[in-house]
């Protein structure tokens, strides 16, 4: 399906918990609490503020140079910074580029694909190894860093560094594919860039080098997720049409739901999941839960540095989005918040359509016991819902059974039961002949949204992406300037891969043949 050239939108942020450390020498018990919930006060202000700054891309702030344009790797020329970047006093820093190689180079030595010096001194140079993968060296003050090898043949890989400098903390960091693998920490003060040289001539003959970028400034991991995802061609644009009529999927289809509290119990019962596989055998469909509990289309809180809603569509790789959204806005803000909620649909909505245009929104369920009073306002939530499904073309799912008594545990949170049934209900998308799913396939699916969940929103992020990563405990134990916990993380990928491989066999012996 190619590649898809897409960007975030920046959520709320959500205070991250932070561990305080215990007051040693309280005067009394009073005095420790008063203390205690001022310092929890500050550091969740601080944490808030941190949240807004770091989630928001702005990725031709602090540009020094930029080619976008895919290069050969064997260039008459080596690429030269422009004349103004040139004596450039750089503090923070970054450097990011798409690297893909035909092969390695023969011989004995490691040929050079990018330098920058100070005083005839390199300080930062990347270098490709005779038969291995691409080497980092950053020299400085007589010390090298070289950074773990990666594998760049016949693949693109994105690669970052990172320069920030902190008296405090190791933040400055070699960055591959999005992920941080390695962090060290800078001394503080500026240095002028005396020359910088990127495709030295004649060195490397085969491969091509994409999307080249000096910034002036460190960036964030949302930006650098954000480089991360973007096509080798900027140019390039994903041949996607809007769904018309029915929910017609391809192969290789990437769902990603997008919602709050009812979106995500659906994703853990995994009877709409199911019925999706069986429907289309053989397909290779992929399901995604985005969705977080208590989110609305006017707060989407997610922890520091974790990426705005674009970026995390982006990561997902959706090639759909389904968003369910509505029970609690009506709650909140009731019949006078209707063109509120109008207004905020419609920008979640074109932020969806940068990445896909293949949309899909959901009739909100109505609500049971004492919240029916609600229902008759609920519907005109609806009615927003689907008008702004015709404005944008999105296609609109209307919910055309009730469902059962107790299928809610409050008359607003689903229950198991609720869950299954609107399940149920939405797999109608894809037929009308809808039976409970087989109880395999089922469990397979709660299994690998489990896995999904665990790789997508682990519970440590203060010491994954937050404000801790330069704790002890986030870095290797014999090398602190390796980080081992982001590395942690990306094994979850190959287990969300086995499980979903055992659910499209099983999908497919129930429901049809591999084409």
């Amino acid at each position: 399906m190619g590649d898809r050239n897409t960007t975030g939108i920046t959520a709320t942020p959500r205070n991250e918990q932070n561990e305080l450390q215990e007051a040693a020498h309280a005067a009394s018990f009073v005095a420790f609490m008063l203390h205690r919930l001022l310092a929890i006060t500050f550091l969740l202000t601080s944490s808030a503020l941190a949240q807004v700054s770091g989630d928001v891309s702005d990725l031709e702030a602090g540009l020094l140079a930029k080619w976008y344009e895919v290069m050969p790797l064997d260039a008459d020329k080596p690429l030269k910074l422009p004349d103004p970047a040139n004596g450039v006093k750089l503090g923070d820093f970054a450097v990011s580029f798409m690297l893909r190689l035909e092969g390695y180079p023969k011989g004995d030595h490691a040929l050079e694909l990018l330098w920058m010096a100070v005083d005839e001194t390199y300080f930062l140079r990347f270098e490709v190894p005779p038969e291995r993968g691409l080497l980092f060296r950053r020299e400085w003050n007589g010390t090298i860093i070289a950074a773990p090898e990666m594998n760049a043949a016949k693949i693109w890989q994105h690669v970052v560094v990172n320069i920030k400098r902190d008296a405090r903390q190791s933040l400055s960091g070699l960055w591959t594919n999005g992920v941080e693998v390695q962090s060290w920490k800078e001394p503080l003060g500026a240095i002028e860039l005396k020359k910088a040289e990127f495709l030295l001539p004649g060195v490397l003959k085969r491969g091509q080098l994409a999307n080249l970028r000096l910034y002036n400034r460190a960036l964030t991991r949302p930006e650098i997720l954000e480089l991360s995802t973007m096509p080798p061609l900027a140019s390039l644009k994903p041949m996607l049409k809007p769904f018309s009529s029915s929910m017609k999927l391809m192969a290789e289809e990437v769902i990603a739901v997008i919602g709050g509290t009812e979106a995500v119990a659906v994703m853990e019962d995994g009877t709409m999941e199911a019925l999706l596989m069986t429907q289309f055998p053989g397909s290779r469909v992929k399901v995604r839960n985005l969705a977080w509990e208590a989110d609305t289309v006017f707060r989407m809180d997610r922890p520091m540095n974790f990426g705005g809603l674009k970026q995390q569509i982006q990561r997902a790789q959706a090639t759909v989005a389904m968003l369910m959204f509505g029970r609690q806005e009506c709650l909140e803000r009731g019949e006078a918040g209707l063109a509120e909620f109008r207004a905020a649909l419609e920008k979640i909505l074109t932020v969806c359509a940068e990445v896909t245009p293949r949309l899909v929104l959901v009739e909100p369920l109505a609500y049971e016991g004492e919240l029916t009073k609600h229902n008759a306002t609920l519907k005109k939530y609806a009615a927003v819902i689907a008008e702004v499904s015709k404005q944008h073309g999105a296609l609109f799912v209307a919910q055309d059974t009730d469902l059962q008594p107790g299928s809610t545990r409050d008359g607003l949170n689903l229950t198991s039961n609720g869950a299954a049934s609107f399940g149920m209900s939405l797999a109608r998308l894809w037929g009308d002949d809808v039976k409970a799913p087989d109880a395999r396939l089922k469990a397979l699916i709660v299994e690998k949204n489990r896995l999904w969940h665990r790789y997508w929103r682990p519970a440590n992020w203060a010491f994954l992406h937050g404000d801790r990563t330069a704790q002890p405990s986030s870095r290797d134990h014999t090398d602190p300037s390796q980080r081992w916990f982001p590395g942690e993380v990306e094994q979850y990928k190959p287990l969300i891969e086995t499980k979903e491989t055992e659910i499209w066999k099983l999908a497919n012996d129930l429901g049809g043949k591999l084409p």
